[in-house]
């Protein structure tokens, strides 16, 4: 399909309310718009006006996305990571069987320069430019992969850090209205222990990464939308209604964010008091607690970098912590 017949298919204006915040994007071809559909299932949907074309929504808007046309930048500065993926070391497929190529979730930015109040980066023939809540991306053919995904998400992982909200790298259930999460590192049994939860009548909140915040003293959490992965022992010994395609115990089968929402329901979009919290130790915690940032999704963006948490949070949030922290390796049947 040529340039010119995607951008017919463009909307003229497109509105989106991702993961809580008021999104507009102008000019995006449907198949571009789409992206953040599987990027952000389950807390995607649109708003009104979208697609209509009419008015402007600026003032209105979290964040104005635009794309445009070829513009004339140098290409220099070094290269930033934007996004980095985990367990490298496990084979992943998808529902289908078809393997998920690792390589895909390592991706990088070059720096043109960063200037207070403006922002300009590159990937392969796409330059974004960001000023404030505006950010405008050119390039005449079709955009690299994710990238327009990847400048949405920073701005959400931004965005949450001025709650203030920490991200956890957890697995986290629901039941009678509260949650349990299990913090630690890959290995630690947290997606087993999720579906091993589920298969007894829990709902399924994260099985990745999830945010802590404060209220009223105590911790609620909150999902953010991502891939799931489980490995084929889990799916067989649970037996869990996934394909498993009599690969290794250590390979995973990975579904999209898509197939997550659909599949289990996804909540991404409440906070949830937190009953309990499963740890194998304390140095696990302290690793699994993204306090300055989370390596896999990096605060690429300068000027939307939220800065250090307040210090009062930390601690605040580390004494409630304590009172529901249970140091247990997870049971699983």
């Amino acid at each position: 399909m040529t340039e010119t017949r995607v951008h017919a298919e463009a909307a003229a204006a497109a509105r989106l309310r991702i993961w809580g915040l008021d999104v507009e994007l102008r000019g995006f071809a449907s198949a571009e718009i789409a992206e953040l559909g599987e990027t952000f299932a389950g807390s995607l949907r649109p708003l009104p006006g979208s697609g209509t074309g009419s008015g402007s929504l600026d003032a209105e808007a979290d964040l104005v996305l635009i794309r445009e046309g070829a513009v004339s930048l140098p290409l220099v500065g070094h290269r930033r990571p934007r996004h980095r993926g985990g367990s490298p070391s496990a084979r992943k497929f998808f529902l289908d069987g078809s393997r998920f190529r690792a390589e895909e979730q390592h991706r990088d930015i070059s720096v043109i320069h960063e200037r207070p109040g403006f922002d300009v980066y590159a990937e392969g023939p796409a330059r974004v430019r960001v000023r404030g809540a505006t950010v405008t991306i050119s390039c005449t053919g079709p955009l690299p992969p994710l990238l327009l995904a990847d400048i949405v998400e920073d701005r959400l992982l931004c965005h949450i850090r001025t709650v203030p909200a920490v991200q956890a790298h957890c697995a986290a259930w629901v039941e009678n209205g509260r949650a349990t999460l299990i913090i630690g590192d890959s290995g630690a049994g947290k997606t087993t222990a999720l579906f091993t939860a589920m298969r007894g009548g829990a709902a399924f909140l994260s099985n990745d990464r999830a945010f802590l915040r404060l209220r009223n003293g105590r911790v609620e959490v909150r999902s953010f939308p991502l891939p799931v992965n489980v490995g084929c022992g889990t799916i067989r010994s649970l037996g869990l209604k996934l394909p498993h395609h009599d690969l290794d115990d250590h390979d995973k089968i990975r579904l999209r964010p898509v197939e997550v929402a659909e599949r289990f329901g996804a909540d991404c979009e409440g906070w949830y008091p937190v009953g309990r919290v499963l740890i194998r130790n304390r140095a696990e915690l302290d690793r699994n607690i993204y306090w300055d940032e989370d390596d896999c999704h990096p605060f690429w963006i300068r000027s939307w970098h939220p800065g250090p948490l307040p210090a009062d949070f930390r601690k605040q949030l580390s004494r409630a912590l304590e009172t529901i922290v249970v140091t247990a390796v997870p049971t699983t049947r």
